[in-house]
């Protein structure tokens, strides 16, 4: 399997914006981030694989969205 690499650039003002917030801020901004993630992958599985249980859907976000992290 061959993954895609990708290099994105943050425009400077998004970048201004997030410097000028807190520590807090930019955590709970990631976190959001993150679970908006989750929900549409869990969404996009459900609907390509409607044969799966929800247990195997959860099984296999889990799984896409750890990849890579140990």
């Amino acid at each position: 399997m061959t993954l895609l690499r990708r290099i994105e650039m943050v425009d400077d003002k998004l970048a201004d914006v997030f410097r000028a917030k807190s520590g807090m801020e930019r955590l709970r901004l990631a976190h959001e981030a993150w679970g908006l993630a989750r929900q549409r992958l869990t969404v996009f599985l459900s609907a390509r694989h409607p044969e799966w249980t929800k247990e195997e859907v959860l099984r296999e976000v889990a799984k896409r969205l750890s990849y890579g992290s140990g």
